[in-house]
């Protein structure tokens, strides 16, 4: 399955590196498979009250929800990256062939930056990020690490100075990471465009680098063309 995604590309942080998920890369597909059918991963969505899947993810179905944003990604970097563990003889494995080098990779979940998540709907106008990590990974820093030199990336290679961070109302631990991060907790609102049948999903909203007084309606969240503020 050929890919336009480039499999060198990758972002490197002192302990991680973070790679486009490439869904013509059987590594990553399996990886995903193992994040997206944790206990962790279904306790997380049951939140928001999607129910349990009936039957685990496979690489199939995982590649194929992930073909159609390969162009994307490819294009303008919005999507996932894949966070592997740099291995401590990094630097001299040049004589390693890329396949037994992708094979011993360690990865311990995925970042992700969206930015008009589905086109076709009224979306946010500045990009979110995202996080998983395996439950064994959790305490290490690694989420911080990778989203912060994904952010970084973000602000040298596309002049984004802002960017919201959306998580359930109960995720408390994603919304500790975001406060680590720097963000602002900026309420429960009603924001379009972070789910694809054109409602308006009921989230924690986070900030960084917004401008005091400016409004998020300015910004396709919450109140304005996105919906109202339904709490504090």
């Amino acid at each position: 399955m050929p890919s336009s995604l480039d499999p060198t590309f990758h972002i490197t942080t002192p302990r991680l590196s973070l790679w486009y998920l490439d869904p013509s890369n059987d590594a990553h597909m399996s990886f995903l498979c193992t994040v997206q059918n944790s206990p962790e991963n279904i306790a997380v969505a049951q939140l928001s009250g999607v129910p349990a899947p009936k039957e685990p993810l496979t690489i199939a179905s995982a590649r194929a929800s992930l073909v159609a944003r390969t162009e994307k990604l490819a294009e303008t970097g919005s999507g996932r990256y894949i966070i592997s563990l740099n291995s401590p003889t990094r630097g001299f494995e040049e004589e390693k062939a890329e396949e037994d080098k992708e094979k011993e990779k360690e990865f311990v979940g995925y970042v992700s930056m969206q930015l008009h998540r589905y086109p076709h709907l009224p979306c946010p106008t500045i990009p979110d990020l995202g996080f998983v990590l395996l439950a064994k990974y959790y305490g290490k820093g690694y989420a911080t690490e990778a989203c912060e030199a994904l952010m970084r990336h973000f602000a040298e290679t596309k002049g984004h100075a802002r960017f919201a961070g959306f998580t359930h109302p109960l995720n408390v631990n994603s919304q500790k990471l975001f406060r680590r991060l720097g963000f602002e907790d900026r309420g429960v609102l009603d924001v379009q465009g972070v789910v694809g049948d054109g409602s308006a999903a009921r989230i924690a909203v986070w900030t960084k680098g917004v401008e005091e007084g400016m409004e998020l309606g300015e910004l396709g969240i919450g109140a304005g063309e996105g919906g109202g503020r339904v709490e504090g």
